[in-house]
This record gives C-alpha cells, structure tokens and sequence, in this order.
C-alpha cells in the first residue's frame, strides 16, 4: 500500500462577527482538508469558507545585473510575486513548479545513513558530514535531497521540518526520524538504529515482492492459457465438428456456453471489473477506507499474521529508537505512524495518548486497550512499566517479531508455491478431461448423402445391362 504523505493546506473564512478566519492545516489530501474546513466551520460558527493547498512555485529574479533562480512554497502566484518585490527584486517570471521526484534506493538510505553514525562517532560536525555525503552518494535522487537539506539547513528551518520536506525520496518515517536524531544527544546510536530499520524494511518489502512474482506471472499465464483456449480454440473445433456431432458432451456444452457468455459481455465484464477496482482502490487510498483496510487485512489467515507481527515490529523499533522519559507521548505517536496501520495509528491518537493524558493510564494499560498487538507485547510492557525499562524492552521485542517474521516470511513462500501448483494441477486436469471429451465426441455420417452412395452403383449397372 503506498504511504500517504500530508500537505499543509490554509483554511479562510468568516466568524460569526463577520471578521477573517485563516487555519493551517496538514492532510493528506483535499478531500480530507476539506472535510477538517467543514468540521471547523461547524465547530465555530464559520461562513464562506475556502481551502488552499500550499504549493510550489519557480521564480526568476533580478538584483541589479544578477539573475537568481529559485523554488518557494506558498498558496498562491500572488503572494510570491508580492514577497519577491517586497525584499527588492524585480521580478522576472513566476510559474508553478512540479516537484517530481522518485524515492531513493534503500540500499543508498542505508548507506547515508550507516556513514553518517560512523562519521559522527568520530566527532565531526553534523553540517560538514551532510556536506560530505552529498558529494558522494550516487543516487541523484538521495543527492538533490541532501542538497535541499542543506540549503533549508542554513536558511534557518527546523531540522525536523527539513528531513520531513525530502519524505518522497528518503521515506516520511526516515526523515522523521532523521530530524528528531538531528536535534537529540545521541545522534550516532540513532543513526545506528535508523539504519537498522530502514534495512530492515527493505528486506520485507523485497521478500514480499519476491514471494509474488512468481505466482503473478504463472496466473497471468494461467489465465491467458484458459481464455485462449474457451474463447478460441475450442469454439473454432466444435464449429468445424457441428455438422457431423451428435450430442454435445456435458462440459463441453457447459464451457461453450460459458465461452458465448464471455464473448457477449466482454465488454461489460471488463468494465465492470475495471469500475470495481478503481473504486475499491480509491477507497483504501481514502483516510477511512486505509483504516478500514488496515484493520481487517490483519485479520486474514496467515499473511494477516505476518503483516500484524510487522506492524508491532516497526512499532516497537521506532518505539526503543525515540522513546525518552521526557517526550514519551510523542514517540508514542510517532511509533504508531511508522507502523504502516492506519487503524492501530488511528486507535493509538484516539484511544491511547488520551486516556494515558486524560485519566494516567499506565502505558501497558493503555496498548491494552488499543485491541491491536498480541498478548505479550502486552505482559512486557507491563514489566517494562515496572521496571522502568520501556526502551530496551521495545528493542527486545523488535529483535523478537523480526526474527519469527523472517521464518514466517520463508514459509509463506513455500505455501505460495504449493498453493500455485495446485492451482496449475487444477487447471491442467480441467483441461484435460476437456480435450478428452472433445476427443470422443461421436462423429455420425449425414443423411442427406445416403442416397447419392446407393444410387451411384445402380446406375452404373444399369448402362452395363444396356
């Protein structure tokens, strides 16, 4: 399921006093900032109210003989012209930009980041490593990323809010952990442990995929085979064989008119395929239908194991790499948004960090109450809530689902594969006893040419007699 990434959105209206209202606002997409506008505009009394989404524009300016180029954020054409004059420069030209960048390849991340914690446990400055490893990473993507850093690095922007703008190429969970390193005590241990995640989430990503390829292609095989077979081949025989068959075998019958149902409706079947899967895809991508997905698919037998196990995994990982006694509360959220489940980071803002807020519900107390993660990520939270060792138990419990998700990844491969081949076996006995029985369709002779074949030798003897 891809990762959706939130935009900051700018909400306007009017108060119930008839004076401006302005909001700023993070979604991840326009129909869910405008359905927060709504909420808002229902809570507070509000009217005619707008929502804009804050975007990129390029611009061309001149100071004196100088000619500058650049990228800024805002909300409208507008605003950057009028800012652009307002510092004194005459502005040339002003378009919308369209940031069009692909992730940087894990293997990359990885490295940046591993030579980042070996770099800074030999003390050199933050600032000069990001200088060095710009140079030398070799995924241009990764590259322009660092360079953008940088540059919001020195034009006085929050470390985190730095990281967070290059999510697309380095991955939302990274940066947000990257940015939070940048500002701790401990830079090269996180670093360390970032690094171990990112990794790791890598390898389940390829495991995955790896693990599908081959079933996707021997389907798509599969399935050409068949529809080439009952939509051509087999009406093609039974049309040549039609004027000498007599009764049509069962299956036969029973696939051909399946084959003439196909044929009709071909259009329509793959419509109404297209049209449902669009939609049931739109659906997911959508903030209640991700929840909705997240939760059930957890649900399905064995593979919903394995995706649930490595939701607690990332939890737990992320958990032990930002959890201080200090900041507990955010990296508890923060855990939860780089699990990957909508529905357990909907339930930990929800459920969780409230009543942990509200009533002081002890952390193993308020997971508890999540009716996510299995019992005994619960019964050790509850000692670590003892012993006061919610870090390292966190660590622990990482190390633990990432060992068993490993088996369980290997496993499922091999159920996979088996399941597969039942399914070709399936497949080829199906087509089997079709052809066989195509084979003993009884072929019987017409009886308009009976006459013709007694009457020829007739009238031969006939002319002999003569």
């Amino acid at each position: 399921m891809p990762q959706l990434t939130a935009t900051e959105y700018r909400i306007q209206a009017i108060d119930q006093n008839n004076r401006p209202a302005q909001r700023y606002i993070t979604a991840v997409s326009i129909f869910a900032a405008r359905e927060r506008a709504r909420s808002l505009a229902k809570t507070q009394g509000w009217k005619k109210t707008s929502v804009d989404k804050k975007k990129s524009y390029s611009y061309r300016v001149l100071r004196g003989s100088t000619q500058i180029d650049g990228v800024q954020s805002a909300y409208s054409k507008a605003e950057v012209t009028a800012a652009l004059e307002k510092l004194g420069f005459k502005v040339k030209n002003v378009r919308r930009f369209y940031d069009i960048r692909f992730a940087a390849s894990s293997e990359e991340v990885v490295t940046f980041i591993g030579t980042s914690a070996k770099l800074l446990e030999q003390k050199l400055p933050y600032n000069e490593i990001l200088q060095i490893m710009s140079g030398h990473v070799r995924d241009k993507n990764l590259r322009s990323a660092l360079k953008a850093i940088i540059r919001d690095l020195k034009e006085g922007v929050d470390s985190r809010d730095a990281f967070l703008r290059q999510g697309k190429v380095i991955g939302h969970d990274t940066a947000l952990m990257l940015g939070i390193a940048s500002k701790s005590g401990d830079m090269k241990a996180i670093f360390e442990s970032v690094a171990r995640f990112v990794e790791r989430q890598a390898d389940f990503r390829k495991g995955l995929m790896s693990s599908m390829i081959l079933p996707a292609v021997t389907s798509l095989a599969l399935v050409g085979a068949l529809v080439f077979y009952i939509m051509y081949l087999l009406p093609k025989m039974v049309e040549m064989l039609k004027p000498m068959m007599g009764a049509t075998p069962p299956l036969t019958a029973f696939t051909m008119q399946v084959s003439d149902i196909l044929k009709d409706n071909l259009v329509l079947i793959l419509v109404a395929f297209g049209a449902a899967l669009g939609s049931f895809y739109a659906y997911i991508l959508s903030t209640n239908g991700r929840v909705w997905f997240d939760k059930w698919v957890v649900r399905l037998p064995y593979i919903g194991r394995i995706l649930k196990n490595t939701s607690s995994e990332l939890f737990c990982r992320v958990l032990g790499i930002l959890y201080t006694s200090g900041e507990n509360i955010d990296a508890i959220q923060h855990a939860a948004e780089s699990s990957r489940n909508r529905f357990l980071e909907k339930q930990i803002r929800t459920i969780a960090i409230p009543t942990m807020l509200k009533y002081g519900t002890e952390f193993w107390k308020s997971m508890e109450m999540v009716g996510f993660f299995p019992d005994m990520i619960i019964s050790r939270f509850r000692t670590a809530g003892e012993t006061g060792s919610v870090k390292v138990t966190a660590v622990q419990l990482a190390d633990y689902y990432e060992m068993e998700n490993r088996y369980a990844m290997k496993n499922l491969v091999n159920i996979i594969e088996v399941a597969v081949s039942m399914v070709i076996m399936v497949s080829m006995v199906f087509l089997t006893l079709l052809s066989s029985e195509t084979a003993t369709i009884k072929i019987e002779p017409r009886h308009d040419q009976q006459p013709k074949m007694t009457a020829q030798p007739d009238t031969i003897i006939d002319l002999r007699d003569k």
